[in-house]
């Protein structure tokens, strides 16, 4: 490593030009990133380099997570400064991270490529596709008798959330429930409940992008009734609707030492803070 570059943790000080990073590499506004930084920043949990001045020059975010019940640490918010691009600084911060977790008994890591063509660069990491998704749209829906939708409180979105995992052989899970229903309203989406009729309640998570609604995920099957509920609701006019179940590449997987599940196991991941 060069030694003009500090690994380090960093404090409450270097937030500016770590927003300045978030901005520039991730095309967010100043208030996106300071959602983040304010919201869900832990100096514990984000990785920089330094440069010789002390500058934050490179950063990598290392949140919490469980893949069924194992430990592991999901990667996000990973930027390097513009004007240090091009020398191999997320190789060495990617590396330092990965001894971190390990040395603190974490079994994984786990991404989203915020592009597909860094799938190809994940994999030179160690890096396997592990998540998929399918996803279904729906266009003109017949209108037909509405659900009533309501908002939860986040403590019963988190609540029945947790409980619909529960029935998946495998499912990631952010430790930050409450930050993932923040950012879920932040960029314009929301969480919904309604009463099914074998006297569950039943939720859908959703972001919109201009008359579309994503349903990014629900925890009963999905019906017409549901997205023209969903719809109406919205203001929107066509739905694509996200599923557990094999399709798209979504986020890769590598463990840290002995691999704990099957060789050729796949999972869900979903609100995986990628809105």
């Amino acid at each position: 490593m060069n030694d003009h570059h500090l690994f380090d943790f960093p404090t409450s000080e270097d937030i500016p030009v770590l927003s300045f990073m978030w901005q520039t590499c991730f095309g967010e506004t100043q208030e996106d990133a300071l959602f983040f930084l304010k919201n869900r920043f832990r100096p514990g949990e984000t990785l920089i380099l330094r440069n010789g001045a002390g500058m934050p020059v490179s950063m990598m975010t290392l949140i919490p997570a469980r893949l069924n019940n194992v430990a592991g640490a999901y990667l996000y918010g990973v930027a390097t400064h513009p004007d240090y691009r091009g020398q191999g600084l997320m190789h060495l911060l990617h590396r330092e991270a990965v001894q971190y977790l390990a040395s603190q008994g974490t079994r994984f890591t786990c991404l989203v490529p915020a592009t597909h063509s860094l799938f190809s660069l994940y994999a030179e990491l160690g890096y396997e596709v592990r998540f998929y998704r399918a996803r279904r749209e729906y266009y003109n829906l017949t209108p037909c008798p509405f659900i009533d939708l309501h908002i939860p409180s986040m403590v019963d979105f988190t609540a029945m959330r947790s409980e619909y995992l529960q029935r998946l052989p495998y499912r990631l899970r952010l430790l930050c429930p409450d930050y993932l229903y923040q950012e879920l309203r932040h960029y314009g989406g929301d969480a919904v409940s309604f009463a099914c009729p074998n006297d569950k309640t039943g939720y859908a998570a959703y972001t919109l992008s201009g008359s579309t609604l994503y349903l990014r995920e629900c925890n009963v099957d999905f019906t017409p009734e549901l997205g023209a509920s969903l719809l109406a609701y919205t203001g929107c006019r066509q739905i694509t609707v996200e599923l557990p179940e094999p399709g798209y590449p979504i986020g890769m997987y590598r463990p840290l030492g002995t691999d704990p599940f099957p060789d050729d196991f796949t999972a869900y991941l979903s609100l995986c803070l990628d809105t």
